[in-house]
């Protein structure tokens, strides 16, 4: 699978597990939380490691876009994780805690919105077939790995 659509696939589990969280009831937050945090940290890295790094080394100046991209994305991921640590710090059961976590949804959605919107078409152009399938098979290797290490 190449490392777009595993991606898209990610975001649509992401989006699911939010809309559980935002489902249950106070007991069950926290637990469903669990499930998620190390997901969203996990998606970063494989994001950051396989695709945008990459990209940004070997577009450079052809698509100043997508070079800023990676400077753009590790601010945006910065802000996620005081987002995911706030949210930490607060118990489940509490109305602020489920009021940081649609903040942090939101914040979310935008950020897959300018993904899959320019960003991934972007990328789509300047990389053929086989690059995209190599970064996905590199994503599909760490991904086990790096969910052990976040757990």
């Amino acid at each position: 699978m190449d490392a777009i659509q595993m991606l898209k696939q990610e975001h649509e589990k992401a989006k699911r597990m939010f809309g559980e969280i935002e489902q249950a009831s106070a007991e069950e937050r926290g637990q469903l939380w669990t499930n998620l945090k190390p997901e969203l940290k996990v998606h970063e890295q494989l994001e950051e490691t396989a695709l945008y790094e990459p990209v940004a080394k070997e577009v450079g100046a052809k698509d100043p876009k997508l070079s800023e991209w990676e400077e753009h994305h590790h601010d945006e991921v910065a802000e996620l994780e005081s987002m995911i640590q706030e949210i930490d710090e607060l118990e489940p059961s509490d109305s602020q805690w489920l009021e940081k976590v649609k903040e942090l949804q939101q914040t979310l959605e935008h950020h897959i919105e300018e993904e899959e919107g320019d960003i991934w078409p972007r990328i789509q152009k300047v990389w053929d077939r086989a690059k995209l399938a190599q970064a996905g098979d590199q994503m599909a290797t760490m991904k086990p790995q790096k969910m052990q290490q976040a757990a």
